[in-house]
């Protein structure tokens, strides 16, 4: 679980507008490609419903003292998916957060499934093209050193389009800016009444 210093706070705070409250006990839940602004706008959607913030990744590292990428190499893919998915099951038996996950995390069935049954899924979509210009590094994106990082998110967004769509909603976050993108969230929650503006 993240703390954030009152600057970060302040921050953050800029891509808000408004004051809102969750009206839902549920834990929300980001999914989407690496790129896509599940971190980054996660941290704001926790400042502006007032929830603790937890990015799967960052837990699963720090717990296991390594680096996803070398967790990928030491052990392989399932092995990290095994572990990715007790972490989010653990997460979602909690008290409510937002909660930010891996990539492909919402393309395990039974990790999809308990989201969908015990949280608010949120799908943030963009383009390829749009996600690789702000992964920026691929070196610490295992799934991306392996080709072309371009067709590598071409090929990856095309694979998991059917899990992604089954996200309860769907935000597009495009080219716009954290704040845009922020009001598409703060505005498909309310329009769901799963926060109220106060």
């Amino acid at each position: 679980m993240l703390t954030f210093t009152p600057e970060q706070r302040r921050q953050f705070a800029e891509d808000i507008d408004g004051d809102y409250r969750p009206t839902t006990k549920k834990t929300i839940v980001l999914v989407g490609l690496m790129g896509s602004g599940k971190s980054a706008l996660g941290k704001r959607l926790a400042v502006a419903l007032n929830r603790p913030f937890i990015d799967s990744d960052s837990v699963i590292e720090e717990e296991a003292g390594l680096r996803i990428r070398d967790i990928f190499e030491l052990s392989g893919e399932a092995k990290f998916r095994n572990i990715e998915r007790k972490t989010i099951l653990r997460h979602l038996q909690g008290p409510a957060v937002i909660l930010s996950t891996g990539g492909g995390a919402f393309c395990s069935p039974e990790t999809r499934a308990a989201i969908n049954a015990r949280a608010i899924s949120i799908w943030l979509d963009a383009t390829p093209k749009n996600l690789l210009s702000r992964i920026g590094n691929t070196s610490s994106r295992p799934l991306l050193n392996t080709g072309d990082p371009l067709k590598i998110l071409t090929d990856l967004r095309q694979q998991r389009l059917t899990d992604y769509q089954q996200a309860e909603l769907h935000v597009r976050t495009g080219r716009h800016s954290r704040h845009l993108s922020m009001k598409k969230i703060l505005n498909i929650l309310v329009q769901n009444s799963y926060i109220e503006a106060v």
